[in-house]
């Protein structure tokens, strides 16, 4: 941290104004502003008094004990990590506070050593192996929540998430609800967690909603990685594999209610490319008949809190139509399906109105 960085520091913790600190020190407020935007640095003969003024050492003014680096840091925690195993939690947890005073600038030291004794300090309340624990609470909250206010992302986001799940432990569902804007806004864990504090709060109904639309997404994620399987296999020649992951695909849709079209939808790329006839018209068949399982969950149980009530679903037939027609037309494409002449299913799409 640079010198005007830690001027303003400790100047706003005590909360004094730019004016007030430039007059206890004989020089202008615009003298002081000027320190702490870093476009010019206090005469050396002001390094005593400022430090005086803030309550710190003109080594910690000047950042020499700023940081260690990280090679110590982990040096430095590893032996704590075996101290805690051996040694009562109560003197390293002191011996460990004194540390970050000596290097209150250096984050990653503060942010791993909160974790540790967090860590530590969490299992040994679980194991009932030590007493009264929980009055550790408010200095690794602190160390925490000052790092949440960190210039590196990183450091923020682990700093928010440990925090979070020390509120969450204790049942403080209000401050870990906040802490979660740090987490990733459309990521899987803050998605959760949100899901779990409905839950906690009572909130029944969002609970279910929120995990359903988790469990649906993960669903298709996961089908959509099969997919990818299924393609490598196939473009490698291991057409075994190739159909395994086409029928993990198929009970994964069975599993989860995602209809008939999402059951069959894989297959169809390997019957094209064996260039087998009877299965393509069947898989073909099976698509267009169901095609409007695709747009959307329908009756299953599974999303009962995500169905639409049928009153109020609107009128899908033209999008559906229009997917269908859409679908015939790469089916008829002839360059990919020229195997399919003469058959009569296939020859009976081509001569549909409007195809192409």
């Amino acid at each position: 941290m640079t010198i005007g960085k830690v001027i303003r520091k400790y100047r706003k913790e005590l909360g004094l104004t730019q004016e007030e600190m430039a007059k206890s020190l004989g020089v202008t407020a615009p003298a002081v502003n000027k320190w702490e935007n870093e476009n010019t640095l206090p005469d050396i003969s002001l390094l005593a008094p400022i430090a005086r003024l803030l309550g710190i050492s003109t080594d910690e003014l000047l950042s020499f004990k700023d940081n260690l680096t990280d090679e110590e840091v982990d040096v430095y925690i590893k032996a704590l990590c075996q101290k805690l195993i051996e040694e009562p939690y109560e003197e390293l947890f002191e011996s460990a506070r004194k540390k970050i005073e000596e290097y209150p600038n250096c984050e990653k030291l503060k942010l791993n050593i909160a974790l540790v004794l967090d860590g530590a300090r969490y299992s040994a309340l679980h194991q009932k192996k030590f007493k009264n624990l929980k009055r550790y609470d408010k200095h690794i909250s602190d160390w925490l929540h000052d790092l949440t206010e960190s210039e590196n992302p990183a450091t923020r986001t682990a700093a928010a998430k440990s925090l979070f799940f020390l509120h969450y432990r204790k049942e403080d569902y209000a401050k870990a609800e906040e802490l979660l804007s740090y987490f990733d806004e459309k990521g899987y864990e803050r998605r959760f967690f949100q899901a779990e504090i409905h839950e906690k709060n009572g909130k029944t109904e969002e609970a279910f909603k929120a995990y359903e639309e988790l469990m649906l997404e993960e669903v298709n994620q996961i089908k959509c990685v099969l997919n990818a399987l299924q393609r490598l296999y196939k473009d490698a020649g291991n057409l075994k594999m190739a159909y395994r992951m086409a029928d993990i695909s198929e009970d994964v849709a069975k599993s989860f209610d995602l209809g008939t079209y999402q059951e069959v939808m894989q297959k169809l790329e390997l019957a094209e490319y064996e260039k087998d006839v009877e299965k393509t018209a069947s898989i073909m068949k099976q698509l267009l008949d169901n095609v409007e399982t695709i747009l959307d969950i329908g009756d299953s149980e599974l999303y009962a809190h995500l169905r639409v009530p049928k009153k109020e679903r609107s009128d899908k037939s033209g999008l559906i139509k229009n997917f269908q027609s859409q679908l015939i037309g790469e089916f008829c494409n002839e360059e990919m399906f020229a195997y399919m002449r003469g058959n009569e299913y296939w020859e009976s799409l081509r001569n549909i109105p409007d195809v192409k």
